[in-house]
């Protein structure tokens, strides 16, 4: 069984999002972690809530920092993970139907059984890489194009 992966590309507009939620998060943990500090032996109460505010401010972080250095599909065992970072979704490959690409937007799109679709957020140059992976584990997926001009 081989693993195929692919790493997302994320848009300039996505990356920017990714490194602004990141630098928000980071500043609320840092200033949260300072008011605990700040607290500390003199108001319990306060130092107990600006740690629990810190806390769930590093989730996010963590999300976000994780999302931006491990984005990526890996097909592996007739299944299709999507890692954006520590969180993975799991799809049968034999739900997915059809991959349609389509020029004007450079986009490509995986239609799932059951009326359901995903944009693949990978390069445009690894699109028929990542079809001949699918149809590995799915012979019956099906590959269609919309030119610019149809569109």
């Amino acid at each position: 069984m081989k693993i195929k992966k692919f790493t997302f590309t994320y848009s300039p507009l996505a990356i920017i999002l990714i490194i602004a939620a990141a630098l928000l998060f980071s500043g609320a943990t840092a200033v949260n972690i300072y008011d605990a500090v700040k607290f500390y032996g003199t108001h319990a109460a306060k130092c107990a809530f600006a740690i629990t505010i810190a806390l769930l401010c590093v989730v996010p972080l963590i999300l976000a920092i994780s999302a931006l250095a491990y984005g990526r599909y890996v097909i592996k065992g007739g299944f299709l993970y999507c890692r954006f970072g520590i969180i993975s979704v799991k799809t049968d490959i034999s739900e997915i139907f059809q991959l349609t690409e389509f020029k004007a937007q450079n986009k490509l799109v995986m239609y799932f059984k059951g009326e359901k679709y995903s944009v693949a957020v990978i390069n445009e140059k690894y699109y028929q890489d990542f079809y001949r992976a699918l149809k590995e584990a799915n012979p019956e997926i099906t590959y269609t194009v919309i030119s610019a001009e149809e569109d």
